[in-house]
């Protein structure tokens, strides 16, 4: 029996934007946000992909502008330089009014060795007009592995 069911890396409540105050009950972060995570892969074989999943509250964005960008970066030690690592952009996805408040995130690790320390940086679209930025929440950060092939834990894990 194969299962997806999805895998909290974290939850709480975020404010994005240009308008500090606009959510009294979230922690402003201004215009992005970057929550560092580590995925482990639990068995040999089975598929090199996850998901990871961004959860928001009111995000209404305008048309003819491409919405927020979410994107996940993978940090890989750097060849021939020890002790120094590189970050690289493995998937992104914009968010809009359209995915009401859900982005998924497909991510593929062929290639690289686990364990898997990854970002996942939500950041505010700032094509609009300054003063016309969407404010919005981030509430949640979820994985889903099919069969639970990867796990993750929120930080960056030895």
């Amino acid at each position: 029996m194969q299962t997806t069911e999805s895998e909290l890396i974290w939850q709480g409540r975020v404010h994005l934007g240009d308008e500090p105050g606009v959510y009294a009950d979230a922690a402003y972060s201004g215009l992005a946000v970057e929550i560092p995570v580590t995925v482990i892969r639990t068995v040999p074989s089975g598929p090199n992909t996850t998901t990871l999943t961004v959860d928001t509250q009111d995000v209404r964005t305008f048309a003819g502008y491409p919405g927020h960008l979410v994107q996940v970066f993978l940090f890989e030690p750097e060849p021939n330089k020890p002790g120094h690592f590189q970050r690289t952009v493995l998937a992104s996805r914009r968010l809009t009014t359209a995915d009401n408040n859900h982005q998924e995130v497909p991510v593929d690790f062929t290639g690289h060795q686990a364990p898997h320390r990854v970002s996942v940086r939500i950041t505010v679209d700032t094509e609009v007009p300054p003063g016309l930025y969407d404010d919005f929440v981030f509430v949640r950060l979820s994985n889903q592995s099919e069969n639970f092939v990867y796990v993750a834990s929120l930080g960056f894990r030895a």
